[in-house]
C-alpha cells in the first residue's frame, strides 16, 4: 500500500471515530477515548505509515486522569502503551492499525485507576527517575551490601569523557579516569517509589521526605545522610526495581565561601539544611554493568563458566570467535582465561575471523585477549603465544581444555596428552572443527569416561571418519598442504562461527552437569554435507590410543 492510500484510510477511520485532523502534522488527530466510561482527550500522531515508528498518544489534560499516579505516560513520548516486545500492527491495514492503538492507550490509562497504576509506576520506577547522567556500575550486584563503600569516576580516552562508572578505586582497564568521588550504597530489599504522591526528589528537602517516607530506610539518621552529601559524595540505592543515585548541586555562593575558607567544612551541613527547599539534586540512573552482571543477564541456568579455568588452544577462526562467546558466558571472571596460539594474524584471516584489518601482523593470541578487554574491561585473560603442546603443565592446570585448532596432529596429541593421565586439573577436553573445508562442523567432548576418545572416531590416520559430516569422497575433501596458499579452499565465515556455538553449547552443558551428547554435528553447506545425529560415540576396538587400555581395564 502507498504512502497516500494509507493517509486516507487512516484519515477515514479516524474522522469515523469522532476524531478532527489537529492543527499539527500531516497525520495528527484530536479526539476521545473512553477510559471506564469516562471521555479523556487525546492527541494521536502517525509518523510512518509502515508502523515502523509507532504512532505516539498524548493526553491533552492531564486532569481529566483524576488519578494520583498515573503509570505508562513518558514526557517526550506520549503514553507508553506498547511493552518492551511492541505491539505488533499491520501496516496493510492502517485503518485497523491506529484503531487497536488507541485501544492499547485506552487499557494502559485504565491501569492507572483502582491503585494499579502505582504497582505499575514503582515495577517501572528506574525510568521515571528522569537521571541527568547514567551510570555505570562495575561492582558486581551481588557483593553490594548496605553501607558499601566505592568510587565514582568519569572514564575518558584522550580529551573525551565517555561514561561515569563505579568501581571499587578509580581504576578501568583501557581507559583514563578522573574526578574521583565517593559512594556509599544502601541496599533495600523492598520495592522503592513515590512518597507522598512525589514521583521523584528534585530537592533537598524533598529527599528528606523521600528517604523518611521509605520503609526500607526508616532506620538511617537524616543528619549522616546531610553530612554525606555535603562531601559532594554519591548516595546510591540498590533495590529489587531500581539502582538510583544522587548527589546535591551545592549553592554558588556557598561553594565560593567554602573555597575561600570563609566557610568551615563542618558548617555546610547546616547551611545547606537550611536551605534544602533550593538545593537542587542530580539524579542518577545506575546500570549493573560488571563482568558478570552481563553475562548472567543471558544465562539462565545456575552455573555459567565464570567459575571454570579454560585453557584455548587455537586462536584462530573458530578460536578466536569461541573466545568471545566464552567470556559472554561468563569465563574469564572468577576462573582463569589462557590463550594458546603461535601464529600472527595475517590479512586472508580476516573473512573469518573475530579481528579485522587493523589487527594484522599481531599475534593472534595477544591480539584476542586485547579484542575481550575492549568486549569488557574487567575480563581477566592471558596468553601464551607458544606452541600448546610445549606447556602442557599450563595447560593441565585449568578445569577445560578446549581445543580449537582443528589440525589432525595437535588434536591428536592433546588427545594422548588427556588420555594418558599426566594432567593436573583438567576434567575435560573439548575439540571443534570445520569438516571438509566447511562441509560441516563438529565439537566432541572426552571425559575419560565409558564413551569414545578423540582417535576413536577416526582410528586410522588414513581410514574414514566413523561419523563423517560430509562425503568423504567429495572434491572439496581436505587437500595435502602446501606453502602459501596452494592448497586454499574457501568457505565462509559461518562455518567457524557454526563449530565455536557447537563448542560453547557442549562447555555449558558439562559445567551445569549434564555433558548430553559428546559428539555434535551441523551441516554448514546443505549441497556437499551429510547429517548426523548428535550421540555418545562407543570406543572403537581398532583406536590406538584407548582400546589396549580399556582391554587392560
Amino acid at each position: 500500500m502507498d504512502q497516500r492510500t494509507a493517509l486516507l484510510e487512516i484519515d477515514a477511520t479516524l474522522r469515523g471515530k469522532g476524531f478532527s485532523p489537529a492543527d499539527r502534522g500531516v497525520a495528527d488527530y484530536e479526539g476521545q477515548i473512553r477510559v471506564h466510561g469516562k471521555p479523556v482527550d487525546v492527541l494521536i500522531s502517525v509518523p510512518d505509515v509502515r508502523f515502523a515508528e509507532k504512532p505516539r498518544i498524548y493526553l491533552k489534560d492531564r486532569r481529566q486522569v483524576a488519578v494520583e499516579v498515573l503509570a505508562h505516560v513518558e514526557s517526550d513520548t506520549g503514553i507508553c502503551y506498547a511493552s518492551g516486545a511492541g505491539l505488533p500492527i499491520d501496516l496493510y491495514k492502517p485503518g485497523e492499525a491506529v484503531l487497536r492503538v488507541l485501544e492499547q492507550a485506552r487499557k494502559t490509562l485504565e491501569l492507572s485507576y483502582g491503585g494499579k497504576g502505582q504497582a505499575e509506576l514503582v515495577d517501572e520506577y528506574q525510568a521515571y527517575w528522569n537521571a541527568e547522567l547514567p551510570v555505570r556500575c562495575l561492582l558486581p550486584r551481588s557483593s553490594i551490601r548496605d553501607g558499601v563503600k566505592a568510587t565514582a569516576f568519569f572514564a575518558r580516552r584522550g580529551d573525551k569523557a565517555l561514561f561515569n562508572a563505579i568501581g571499587e578505586q578509580p581504576k578501568l582497564a583501557g581507559y583514563e579516569t578522573e574526578l574521583p568521588s565517593n559512594v556509599i550504597f544502601w541496599v533495600s530489599d523492598q520495592l522503592i517509589g513515590p512518597v507522598a504522591g512525589m514521583i521523584v526528589p528534585t530537592t533537598l528537602a524533598d529527599l528528606k521526605v523521600w528517604i523518611t517516607g521509605n520503609a526500607s530506610f526508616k532506620a538511617k539518621k537524616w543528619d549522616s545522610v546531610l553530612a554525606h552529601l555535603a562531601t559532594r559524595s554519591y548516595l546510591f540505592i540498590s533495590a529489587p526495581n531500581a539502582l538510583v543515585g544522587f548527589r546535591i548541586k551545592i549553592p554558588a555562593d556557598i561553594q565560593a565561601g567554602f573555597i575561600q575558607k570563609r566557610i568551615r567544612p563542618e558548617k555546610l551541613p547546616a547551611l545547606l539544611g537550611a536551605r534544602s527547599a533550593s538545593v537542587e539534586l542530580e539524579r542518577f540512573s545506575g546500570k549493573w554493568s560488571s563482568l558478570s552482571d552481563v553475562t548472567d543477564r543471558n544465562n539462565p541456568t545456575d552455573l555459567d563458566l565464570s567459575e571454570t579455568s579454560i585453557a584455548l588452544v587455537g586462536c584462530g577462526t573458530i578460536g578466536s570467535h569461541l573466545a568471545r562467546m566464552l567470556v559472554q558466558c561468563g569465563a574469564g571472571n572468577k576462573g582463569r582465561l589462557t590463550l594458546f596460539d603461535t601464529q600472527a594474524l595475517d590479512q586472508g584471516n580476516i573473512g573469518r575471523h573475530l579481528l579485522g584489518f587493523g589487527d594484522i601482523g599481531k599475534g593472534k593470541a595477544s591480539a584476542v585477549g586485547a579484542e575481550l578487554s575492549r568486549f569488557h574491561p574487567q575480563v581477566k585473560a592471558s596468553w601464551i603465544e607458544h606452541d600448546a603442546l610445549k606447556h602442557l603443565n599450563d595447560l593441565g592446570n585449568h578445569n577445560l581444555v578446549i581445543d580449537a585448532t582443528g589440525e589432525w596432529n595437535v588434536q591428536s596429541a592433546l588427545n594422548h596428552w588427556f588420555m594418558d593421565g599426566a594432567r593436573k586439573r583438567t576434567k575435560a577436553l573439548l575439540h571443534s572443527w570445520v569438516f571438509m573445508n566447511g562441509a560441516g562442523v563438529q565439537s566432541f567432548l572426552n571425559l575419560n569416561d565409558e564413551y569414545a576418545c578423540f582417535r576413536c572416531l577416526k582410528p586410522a590416520f588414513d581410514g574414514p571418519w566413523r561419523f563423517p559430516v560430509g562425503n568423504e569422497k567429495d572434491e572439496l575433501n581436505l587437500k595435502p598442504a602446501t606453502c602459501g596458499d596452494g592448497a586454499f579452499v574457501p568457505f565462509t565465515v559461518d562455518a567457524p562461527v557454526m563449530a565455536a556455538s557447537l563448542a560453547v553449547r557442549s562447555a555449558l552443558d558439562w559445567v551445569n552437569g549434564d555433558p548430553g551428547p559428546r559428539l555434535r554435528s551441523t551441516i554448514v553447506d546443505m549441497r556437499r554435507g551429510r547429517p548426523q545425529e548428535p550421540r555418545h560415540p562407543s570406543p572403537s576396538k581398532a583406536c590406538p590410543e584407548c582400546a589396549d587400555r580399556r582391554v587392560s581395564r
